[in-house]
């Protein structure tokens, strides 16, 4: 019993450190990580969209939600912006849905 309360204790320790880590994905300022293009995305809604299995949030934009005014016309924009391939994203956090939060850029 004294043998298994400390190796129980150090995995409790080590799986909740785990949680509170950011994804590999996601990176802060100061990242070389560059501005990529999600060209065959899919949006969801104004302001999220979905790629290769993963949702993608844009930092710092407020669409109308599915079922609000304005909803269908600010989905058609990001995926009219999203199929140009003039802007590209760079990961930057998670968000508390799981989502990646992205900065966006246009292209020059």
């Amino acid at each position: 019993m004294r043998k298994f309360i400390p190796t129980f204790f150090i995995i409790l320790v080590a799986f909740s450190l785990t949680l509170g880590m950011p994804d590999a994905s996601a990176r802060g300022k100061g990242s070389s990580a560059r501005y990529k293009s999600f060209r065959g995305a899919k949006a969801i809604d104004g302001d999220t969209f979905f790629y290769k299995g993963k949702r993608f949030r844009i930092q710092q934009y407020n669409a109308p939600e599915l079922g609000e005014p304005g909803a269908r016309q600010a989905t058609r924009d990001l995926q009219r912006k999203i199929d140009s391939g003039r802007y590209g994203w760079k990961p930057v956090a998670k968000d508390v849905y799981g989502r990646t939060v992205v900065k966006e850029r246009k292209k020059r």
